[in-house]
């Protein structure tokens, strides 16, 4: 019998060893540019926190969104759950899918389950406005097609012509997951070029 617990216990340990080696392998981020845990852990007992620390969006938010999905992927629902937060202001939206965006440009590259989740969520908002948001931040046309009717009728052509500044900030052949990226690194971010702009400097190893 002692054996026999010894084996099971061995076997259990292997097991959680396991699964936290997964989930470390599931950061975009490397172990020394992560968010400290407590920051983390913090934002996922208070999603909410974040639109106090960021009143008008920005460039500040979007670089946190960033670093909080880069560097934990468990902190994707929490900051799915602001996008339908009525408290979540057009510019803190705006901002938080854009920092996702981002994310989801370096899932491409890294972890591509990673990215469809991040684009299944947003399409999952049912929002207009967010999906609406996530086109032209990615150059999207594709994810309409996911989410709402309303989404696909009046935003499709415009997310990749207005976005220059999204569509090149992080770089690489891993962005076309997107769909219709490759006609957005085109554009000259006559859209939303100034918050482009800054997620690119954003991106950039620090």
């Amino acid at each position: 019998m002692g054996v026999i617990r010894i084996a099971l216990r061995m076997a259990a340990a292997a097991a959680l060893a396991a699964t936290i080696s997964s989930a470390v392998s599931a950061a975009i981020y490397p172990p020394q540019r992560q968010l400290p845990a407590t920051v983390i852990s913090e934002f996922k007992a208070a999603p909410n926190s974040l639109l106090q620390q960021y009143p008008t969006g920005g460039p500040q938010l979007i670089s946190r969104v960033r670093d909080l999905g880069a560097s934990d992927p468990t902190t994707l629902p929490g900051l799915i759950a602001l996008l339908k937060d009525s408290a979540t202001t057009k510019d803190q939206m705006r901002a938080i899918v854009a920092g996702l965006a981002l994310v989801a440009r370096m899932a491409a590259q890294q972890d591509q389950a990673y990215g469809n989740e991040i684009q299944a969520a947003i399409a999952g908002t049912g929002d207009a406005d967010v999906i609406a948001a996530y086109q032209a931040a990615t150059g999207d046309v594709a994810i309409a097609a996911t989410g709402s009717g309303a989404a696909g009728g009046g935003t499709g052509g415009g997310g990749p012509t207005g976005t220059g500044g999204f569509a090149t900030g992080g770089g690489g052949g891993g962005v076309t997951v997107f769909g219709n990226n490759t006609t957005g690194n085109n554009g000259t971010g006559t859209g939303s070029g100034s918050v482009g702009g800054t997620t690119v400097n954003q991106v950039s190893p620090r």
